[in-house]
Parts: structure tokens; C-alpha cells; sequence
């Protein structure tokens, strides 16, 4: 794994912990190899949108965001609150590149979201759409 890869496992972590503990909710990882997943992209990349960093077009930054929807809702590497930790991720990120969206919307579609109908390439078309 990489150093990026590494801090985006720890802030996840934490954003869980933060989660659960805020709804009074079970915390920690249930299975270690899918959230390795979540921050694993092809040809070792990482997402580097969690990370300050700003990404040279929105194209990359959807494909990020639905690489990382798709993995944490389909794996479920948290032992709860899984769509609690996208949403709330997605809502930083998208307000971080300042791009509109409506939250509503946003919080309707990750809880509707089966993965196995919707691939990462469908969500990051989803994003491309309603987030400008």
C-alpha cells in the first residue's frame, strides 16, 4: 500500500468512528481486504480527492468519487454505517471543489444505490449529472 493509500484508510477509520459513535451505533472494520478496496484504484492509485488535493478536471474527480461509492456500499467494510461514511464523504468532497448539488437528492440516491444493478462507471455518470 501506499502512504496515500494508508491516510485514506485512517481518515475513513476515523470518519466511522465519528459516525457510529455520533448515532450511538456499532463501530470498527468487518473485513479489512474490502476497505483496501475502497482506496485501491487501478494502477495503484489512491483517492487523492480525500486529500486535499485538487484534481486537474472533474472527470477524474467523478470517476474517484464513484470508484469510492461503489466499493464502500458493495464491499461494506465498516461493521455499520457504511452509507452513512459515502454520504457524508461525498458532501465534503463536493463541497470541497465547490460544486453544486442538492442533498436531498445526493442522500436519496446512495440510499437507493444497489450495486449490483449500478457499476462505479454508472455512479460517476450519476455525479457528472447532478453535481456542476
Amino acid at each position: 500500500m501506499t502512504d496515500n493509500q494508508k491516510k485514506e484508510l485512517k481518515l475513513l477509520c476515523f470518519v466511522n468512528w465519528m459516525v457510529a459513535r455520533k448515532f450511538d451505533d456499532d463501530f470498527g472494520v468487518r473485513d479489512l481486504d474490502s476497505l483496501k478496496s475502497v482506496v485501491n484504484l487501478p494502477g495503484n492509485g489512491s483517492l487523492t480527492c480525500f486529500l486535499g488535493e485538487r484534481l486537474s478536471n472533474r472527470k477524474d474527480l467523478y470517476s474517484q468519487l464513484g470508484w469510492f461509492v461503489y466499493y464502500m456500499i458493495s464491499g461494506e467494510p465498516f461493521i455499520s454505517k457504511n452509507r452513512s461514511v459515502v454520504l457524508l464523504m461525498l458532501i465534503w468532497a463536493l463541497n470541497y471543489y465547490r460544486l453544486e448539488f442538492d442533498v436531498e437528492a445526493l442522500t436519496d440516491f446512495i440510499i437507493m444505490l444497489d450495486p449490483l444493478k449500478q457499476g462505479n462507471s454508472d455512479i460517476s455518470l450519476w455525479l457528472s449529472n447532478n453535481c456542476r
